[in-house]
């Protein structure tokens, strides 16, 4: 994990909750939060994660199980960090999958009674052009890619009514140099209450790629201060719902 990230002896501030950080496809948590996750340690804030989705033990790459496993375990770990904070809700990041296992976990899996505020950085939660096709059946590896597929049963299943649930404060940030999620605008979900914002907005002249923008010190600003509930830069141009 990266420093930081797990201190089970971490006490959250009064006005902060603990915070849950969900990687992406073929990731870790070192790999994707290796930055994220010490700088928002050092914001004092308690930061919590863990590896999934592995096709078998001792496998280097996660994130490629079924996504609605994943989101389960997710889940799960969710109510272990509850538990050891003592808080009744918490802050949830996810990038790329990460993403898009947190717009699942809120509205399938009832996780919107255990989740104040989230951050999905580059969500695949509409699926991406990239998959190659959304039958579980002719993947032999990655369950997860086929789940990502634009018409997977799952993503039927997500996008049956409202993706966002009430009573959760939700922000999106994009790059528009991401070069996976594609097309890079259904990386927005146009709701009522959700802030979609792209980098570009605040950076112009920033190039930042899909998981570039992970470890890039103005977009892990903006990251952090999404995290933590304040607003965004003064002047930011952001994607309106329609």
């Amino acid at each position: 994990m990266p420093d930081g990230v797990n201190n089970w002896a971490c006490k959250p501030a009064p006005d902060q909750n603990p915070v849950v950080l969900i990687h992406g496809t073929f990731s870790t948590t070192m790999y994707s939060y290796g930055a994220l996750g010490p700088s928002l340690a050092n914001e004092s804030l308690c930061v919590y994660a863990m590896d999934f989705g592995e096709a078998k033990a001792g496998d280097w790459f996660k994130g490629v199980g079924p996504v609605d496993e994943s989101a389960q375990r997710i889940a799960d770990f969710v109510i272990s960090v509850k538990t050891a904070t003592g808080r009744d809700k918490v802050t949830l990041v996810g990038h790329s999958q990460g993403g898009l296992i947190g717009f699942y976990y809120l509205k399938m899996l009832a996780g919107a009674k255990h989740v104040d505020r989230f951050v999905a950085l580059a969500p695949s939660v509409n699926g991406t052009s990239i998959a190659k096709t959304p039958d579980r059946k002719l993947v032999e590896y990655c369950l997860a890619c086929a789940d990502q597929h634009p018409k997977s049963a799952l993503m039927q299943r997500l996008q049956e009514g409202p993706i966002t649930v009430p009573g959760v404060q939700y922000s999106i940030v994009v790059t528009k140099n991401d070069l996976v999620v594609l097309p890079i605008e259904n990386q927005f979900v146009r709701e009522p209450g959700v802030q979609n914002i792209y980098i570009q907005d605040l950076f112009p002249d920033k190039k930042v790629s899909h998981s570039g923008m992970l470890y890039d010190r103005e977009s892990l600003g903006l990251i952090t201060r999404l995290v933590k509930g304040e607003p965004v830069q003064p002047g930011a141009q952001q994607v309106q719902a329609n």
